[in-house]
C-alpha cells in the first residue's frame, strides 16, 4: 500500500473510532465535557473533521455532511442544486493544459492534468447524477423537509428558478464535448474524446429529459396550487355569506335507495332571493328600496280612550343633561361634513385631523364609524391593502371612504340642478 493509502486508512480509523461523535455533530453543535470526550474533539478537530464554530462548539465539516446527506437523501430547506459550471470551466482549463503537455513531451506533468481532467469529467457527472436525485425526492415528498402550505409553494417557486439555471448548465455539456472530441484527434489524445463521450456526451440526452420531467411536474403544482387559491377564495366568501344569512330558507330532498335513479325524472327546487341588507352595492339597495314600496302600507289603528282618572302632581326630578363623547361628536360632525361634500371623505384623514380622536386608535375609530354609518345607510368603499398571502380568506383595507346615501345624494342632486 502507498503513503496515501495508509494516510487514508488512518484517516478512516479515526473516524469508525469516534463515530458516536461524528453522528452527533451530524445532528448539530457539539461541545467539550470530560477528559475523554474532549480528547476525542480533538483528534477529529486535527483530522479536519470537525470545525471550530464558536466557543468550545464544533461543526462537522460541511463536506462530510453534505456525503452523509446525500447517502440518506436528507436535504435542508430551499437547499440549492450543485452548479457544475465552476467545474466545467475549470475542465476546460485542464484540457488546454493537457494540450499543450501534449505538444511539449512532458510525460510526468501529462499524467497529472490526465488524472486532474479525469477527476473534473468524474465530478461534473457526480454532480448532475445528484442534483437529479435530490430534486425526485423533494418532488416525490411532497418537499416533506416542510409542514407549511406556504413554505412548500416557495420551495416549488425557488426550485423552478434552480431547475432553468441546472439545465442551461447541462445544455452547455453538449458544446464542451463537441471542443474535446474535435480537437482531441488533432493532438493525439483519443482516449481522452472516448472518455469525455462515454461519461458525458452520452448521457447528456438522458440528464437532460429527466430535467425537463422534473420542471414539468413542478411547473403542474405551481398551476394547480393557483386553481386551488381561486377556489378556496370561493368557498371562503360563500361560507362568509352563510354565516351572515343563518335564515335562510333550505330545502329537503327526499331521497330513496330503494328507487332506481334512472326512475325518477329531475324535480325543480324552489326558492326565494334572499338579499344582504346591509350590502352597499347599488343594484342590491335599489332592490331592497323596490321591494319595500310593493309591501302593503300599516293598518291604522284607532286611539285607545284612557278612561279619566285622578291627577297626581309628581315633582319635576332634577334635569340631567348629556354630553356626546369625544367619538360620538366627530362622528355627527362627519356626518354632517359627508352630505355637504361631493367627494368622498377618509376616515383616516378626518381622524387626523380631529384633535380630540388624538387617544382613540384608527382600527378603533375605523370599527366604530363603520358600524354607525352603515346604520344610517351611508355608503363605503373599503381601500384595500396589498398582502401577499397565498390563500386570502379575508379582504384587507387600510382606509374607509365616505359618501352621501343614495337618497341623500340624489336629492342633492336635484337641489344643484
Amino acid at each position: 500500500m502507498t503513503e496515501r493509502g495508509d494516510q487514508v486508512q488512518r484517516l478512516l480509523a479515526g473516524l469508525a473510532k469516534h463515530a458516536d461523535l461524528v453522528a452527533e455533530a451530524y445532528e448539530g453543535s457539539i461541545s467539550g465535557g470530560d477528559r475523554q470526550r474532549n480528547s476525542a474533539i480533538e483528534a477529529l478537530f486535527n483530522l479536519s473533521v470537525l470545525m471550530a464554530y464558536d466557543e468550545d462548539e464544533y461543526r462537522l465539516n460541511p463536506r462530510i455532511r453534505e456525503f452523509i446527506s446525500d447517502h440518506f437523501s436528507s436535504y435542508q430547506v430551499l437547499q440549492a442544486l450543485r452548479r457544475v459550471s465552476g467545474t466545467m470551466h475549470q475542465a476546460r482549463e485542464q484540457w488546454g493544459e493537457l494540450r499543450r503537455l501534449k505538444a511539449s513531451g512532458s510525460v510526468r506533468d501529462q499524467a497529472r492534468v490526465e488524472k486532474a481532467l479525469d477527476e473534473s469529467i468524474v465530478e461534473i457527472a457526480y454532480s448532475i447524477e445528484q442534483n437529479l436525485a435530490m430534486l425526485h425526492s423533494l418532488i416525490s415528498t411532497q418537499y416533506g423537509n416542510v409542514d407549511d402550505l406556504a413554505s412548500k409553494l416557495r420551495q416549488n417557486r425557488f426550485y423552478a428558478r434552480q431547475v432553468d439555471m441546472f439545465l442551461r448548465d447541462v445544455e452547455s455539456i453538449d458544446a464542451f464535448v463537441e471542443v474535446v472530441s474535435n480537437e482531441a484527434i488533432a493532438a493525439g489524445l483519443p482516449y481522452v474524446r472516448n472518455v469525455v463521450t462515454r461519461r458525458l456526451g452520452a448521457k447528456r440526452l438522458s440528464w437532460t429529459s429527466q430535467i425537463k420531467d422534473a420542471q414539468a411536474a413542478i411547473s403542474k403544482r405551481l398551476f394547480e396550487a393557483r386553481l386551488m387559491e381561486q377556489q378556496l377564495r370561493r368557498l371562503s366568501r360563500f361560507a362568509l355569506w352563510i354565516g351572515r344569512n343563518k335564515t335562510m330558507d333550505g330545502w329537503d330532498v327526499e331521497v330513496d335507495e330503494k328507487i332506481h335513479h334512472a326512475v325518477v325524472g329531475s324535480l325543480s327546487l324552489g326558492f326565494r332571493p334572499q338579499p344582504d341588507v346591509s350590502d352597499p352595492d347599488p343594484v342590491t339597495t335599489e332592490g331592497v328600496m323596490a321591494a319595500i314600496a310593493r309591501l302593503p302600507a300599516l293598518p291604522s289603528v284607532a286611539p285607545v280612550q284612557q278612561e279619566a282618572s285622578l291627577q297626581i302632581l309628581i315633582e319635576d326630578e332634577e334635569h340631567v343633561e348629556f354630553t356626546l363623547s369625544a367619538e360620538h361628536a366627530a362622528l355627527e360632525d362627519l356626518a354632517l361634513a359627508v352630505a355637504k361634500a361631493r367627494e368622498p371623505i377618509s376616515l383616516l384623514t378626518f381622524k387626523r385631523e380631529r384633535h380630540s380622536l388624538v387617544d382613540t386608535s384608527d382600527a378603533a375609530w375605523m370599527v366604530f364609524a363603520c358600524a354607525q354609518l352603515r346604520m344610517r345607510k351611508f355608503q363605503l368603499d373599503f381601500v384595500e391593502a396589498l398582502e401577499e398571502d397565498p390563500f386570502p380568506i379575508n379582504e384587507h383595507f387600510h382606509d374607509v371612504r365616505v359618501r352621501a346615501p343614495l337618497v341623500t345624494a340624489s336629492l342633492a342632486g336635484l337641489a344643484l340642478s
